[in-house]
């Protein structure tokens, strides 16, 4: 199984009707490309996990890459991972509206993924954290 991991900045803050229809999108996409993943974001930052056949991860990345919605893209981890992590899930969407803690939100997503990747999804919510405490 293919997997990769990107963080982004919107180019804008977008509205809450903004973000679900580009989780809608996102996800009628991955439907068909047969990925699935997360999403998680706190209005300043987004992260994404994606996993599925490599060539349609890839797309779906370089489909990113080009997208004027998104800027400071950096693909954190690319490779391959034993299972998927996110089964079921064309794409789960994590909102964190600043006044809770990014990371026990993600905490409950992540409790069935293998332990490497759990930790790397919680790293970036506690990062998140820090940085909204200030």
């Amino acid at each position: 199984m293919y997997c990769l991991v990107y963080i982004s900045s919107p180019t804008r803050e977008m509205s809450d009707h903004e973000v679900h229809d580009l989780w809608r999108r996102a996800k009628i996409n991955n439907d068909r490309d047969g990925i699935t993943g997360i999403l998680i974001h706190d209005r300043g930052r987004y992260l994404q996990y994606l996993e599925g056949d490599e060539a349609k991860v890839e797309a779906t990345f370089a489909r990113i890459s080009m997208d004027p919605k998104h800027r400071a893209i950096i693909r954190v981890h690319g490779g391959t991972t034993s299972r998927r992590q996110f089964p079921g899930w064309a794409l789960a969407s994590k909102s964190n509206p600043g006044d809770r803690s990014l990371r026990d939100s993600v905490e409950r997503l992540v409790q069935g993924c293998d332990r490497e990747v759990a930790e790397e999804l919680l790293k970036f919510a506690e990062a998140r954290d820090r940085v909204a405490a200030g």
